[in-house]
């Protein structure tokens, strides 16, 4: 892995004002119970994340500007922990913060704007402290909270973001024609019975009502962690039905 830094096993480095940059995979990887201080750095144009911490690592992240990247801000997973304060996190791909597999981080009087995902998304039995962040003009919404998540919040202010999914919804479109796969979007899941697949294979509400009406649907949960189903492509109803490029969804609405 090529990353600018990288910190594990108990090493505890302090680094201040650097610019971690354009990283072939992520600009700052703290993991296998790594801790250190990250203070006022740029960290931007990163392949991945701008910062990742997992496996009971637990850094603090404070006053740095995290934008820029071709992934998210910053990545917490597998029992990651740490303190992340008081950075401007803008203009990534992902999520501003995702927090997801158990871990359970600080995060607080941070900025997270103008992503082209959500602000904080939240999800797979994770939970946080968020306290006094901005969160706004985030293209898919300000914050996003997984079934099963448990989040102390306080005093966030969440505001003025685009909210796509939420439009998307509300117009009827299929949530995979604003995704795609480059981003995978959190709303309500379902799986259907009649066609075969799996709960891991994600149909959206609208999918649902349109081109699975009358089928026997299951509800799975309010995620983003389940692989979106190719409804362009290998759905069984559309394959039944020779429909090689477009599911009946985007025939209706197009």
């Amino acid at each position: 892995m090529y990353i600018d830094f990288e910190v594990k096993a108990y090493a505890n480095p302090t680094v201040v004002r650097c610019e971690i940059h354009h990283g072939q995979t992520g600009g700052i990887y703290v993991h296998e119970k790594g801790r250190g201080q990250f203070i006022e750095n740029k960290i931007y144009a990163n392949n991945f994340a701008g910062v990742w911490i997992t496996s009971n690592s637990d850094p603090t992240i404070r006053g740095n500007a995290i934008f820029n990247g071709n992934q998210g801000g910053v990545y917490i997973f597998g029992d990651g922990r740490g303190l992340i304060e008081g950075n401007d996190i803008y203009g990534n791909a992902l999520a501003g913060i995702q927090i997801r597999t158990n871990s359970c981080p600080i995060v607080r009087h941070n900025k997270i704007h103008d992503g082209q995902h959500g602000g904080i998304e939240i999800t797979n039995h994770a939970t946080a402290t968020l306290e006094g962040n901005q969160i706004f003009n985030n293209r898919f919404g300000g914050l996003f909270l997984a079934s099963g998540v448990n989040v102390t919040m306080k005093d966030n202010k969440i505001m003025n973001n685009q909210d796509a999914i939420e439009k998307a919804v509300s117009r009827g479109q299929c949530l995979y024609k604003i995704s795609s796969y480059t981003s995978y979007p959190m709303h309500d899941f379902y799986r259907c019975h009649t066609c075969n697949t799996t709960d891991r294979n994600a149909i959206c509400v609208n999918c649902i009502k349109k081109c699975h009406q009358g089928h026997d649907v299951e509800f799975i949960r309010h995620d983003r962690s389940v692989i979106p189903y190719k409804c362009y492509y290998d759905c069984p109803l559309h394959l039944r039905l020779k429909q090689e490029s477009f599911c009946l969804f985007f025939l209706h609405n197009n």
